[in-house]
């Protein structure tokens, strides 16, 4: 309820209009005191076509996931590889939230396919290395689990451009080990998928394209942030920590 109050509070136009300054004032006030954000009305991302689609679709479909600017930050991700040899990859994706942002931003017209890695069955264990200083996790073994027919409920109608690998990671990834790809989005929160994840994927991403963590910045996911760090201390690439929590890396 909290969310959605402050998601509709974010949508009021500043203007000239004495109330809604008022109105907006006291959203991010409120949004902030329990650790939210609200979007400034006037950023161009808010109201991109492409996007403002892909979010009423998901609101219409009831999918959740995760926010908004990280949802952005895919769909544009996935439209700057359109010209990018290579398919796309997701490991981890849940309600199926962040696909829809990246099959949207493929565009209609691509001859692409997503591959989606997935357990259905939620969190692996957590190891040694997503440890707080406490020595606890934030996760368990389970955790964020949903069932495969809801996956493919929510994205049905993007049809054969979607190829679901069910199971736990890496144990199906041999089956694409002979393909190329322009995006590889990696949400699976512990340590060693991640790890085992961009070690699989780095090499098979086409000069150009790109490798997305969605874990990397958040507090509750220090195993994922060691393994991205770790594996490309020794490559050319940099580690882009963007403010949406996500890190990116762009092939060279």
């Amino acid at each position: 309820m909290l969310q959605q109050a402050v998601d509709y509070l974010g949508t009021l136009l500043l203007g000239r209009d004495a109330y809604r300054r008022r109105q907006y004032k006291r959203a991010k006030k409120i949004a902030r005191r329990y650790g939210y954000e609200v979007y400034l009305s006037h950023l161009i991302w808010l109201s991109d076509s492409e996007f403002v689609s892909a979010r009423e679709t998901a609101k219409r479909r009831g999918i959740t996931g995760i926010p908004h600017d990280r949802c952005y930050a895919l769909l544009e991700s996935a439209r700057q590889v359109r010209h990018v040899p290579g398919h796309l990859a997701e490991c981890g994706s849940r309600y199926g939230k962040s696909s829809l942002f990246l099959l949207t931003g493929m565009g209609a017209a691509s001859e692409k396919s997503l591959h989606i890695f997935d357990s259905f069955d939620g969190l692996s264990k957590p190891g040694a290395h997503d440890l707080d200083e406490a020595g606890k996790s934030f996760w368990a073994h389970g955790d964020l689990a949903v069932p495969e027919e809801i996956l493919r409920r929510n994205l049905a109608s993007f049809g054969d451009r979607l190829v679901l690998h069910k199971g736990w990671i890496p144990e199906r990834f041999h089956e694409v080990q002979d393909e190329r790809f322009s995006l590889v989005h990696i949400d699976v929160d512990l340590y060693e998928p991640t790890r085992d994840a961009v070690t699989f994927f780095y090499s098979r991403v086409s000069r150009g394209g790109v490798i997305l963590c969605d874990d990397y910045g958040s507090a509750l996911c220090p195993g994922a942030k060691r393994a991205i760090d770790e594996f490309f201390s020794d490559k050319p690439e940099g580690v882009f920590s963007l403010p949406t929590g996500q890190s990116l890396v762009i092939k060279s």
